[in-house]
């Protein structure tokens, strides 16, 4: 009974804190004082700068480059954004978020055991990889060019680092706050190296491709162990 208690608390973290993200992206909380018209045009300048700063990374992100990518006017950037810094800040929330949306969407669609959702979750996060390393290479470019960037790629890291919490606290209820911490550390690390090397690995790498297959049984040793 105390590990199913264990387990639905923390789904019910889970659950509450995912819709708060949801609830405060960028194009979401931004978008609430505007015309439908200008909800619009705030996706479409998200949009294009995602695509700026993935192509060109945050020295070569501009606001002039951004409003060529998404077809509006300068002006209507600098209305939206009063800075570049504000804009990447927006940019980077909103990429992040799309990460939260997959995760509600994984709790939402189908109620599975905690372990398997952590699996499925770490899964995810490997396969995704191999679309969007680009945009986490940027992340972390962006992460290591001064103090206040990286506390900002730190700060859009936890929400995620709490989910990953809250169900490895679901797994092993067992296991002290010392311990759930290095699990998520652990798996963290597992699911971010894979996504460097998909990057920076040749196409076809059989080391890489045995590397994803035994990936999830490789997450799971790590959760059971003690």
């Amino acid at each position: 009974m105390r590990g199913e208690h264990s387990t639905e608390r923390a789904i019910g973290i889970i659950t509450a804190h995912l819709a708060e993200l949801r609830a405060s992206r960028p194009s979401v909380a931004l978008a609430r004082e505007l015309s439908p018209k200008g909800g619009k045009a705030l996706r479409t300048i998200l949009a294009g700068a995602r695509r700026v700063f993935i192509r060109d990374g945050h020295a070569g992100l501009s606001m002039r480059k951004v409003a060529e990518e998404s077809g509006v006017a300068l002006g209507n950037v600098n209305y939206y954004f009063e800075s570049k810094r504000a804009l990447l800040e927006a940019t980077l929330r909103e990429a992040l978020a799309d990460y939260a949306e997959a995760h509600i969407a994984q709790l939402q669609t189908e109620r599975r055991a905690p372990l398997e959702t952590l699996l499925d979750v770490v899964t995810f996060y490997i396969e995704n990889g191999r679309g969007s390393h680009p945009l986490f290479f940027q992340m972390w470019g962006y992460a290591a060019s001064d103090a206040s960037a990286k506390e900002l790629i730190r700060e859009l890291y936890r929400p995620i680092g709490r989910f990953i919490y809250f169900l490895v606290r679901a797994v092993r209820p067992d296991a002290s706050d010392a311990r759930v911490r290095e699990i998520v550390l652990q798996l963290f690390s597992l699911e971010e190296g894979m996504k460097l090397f998909i990057g920076i690995g040749p196409d076809g790498d059989p080391a890489l491709a045995s590397a994803e297959r035994h990936a999830r049984a490789l997450a799971e040793r790590i959760i059971r162990a003690d």
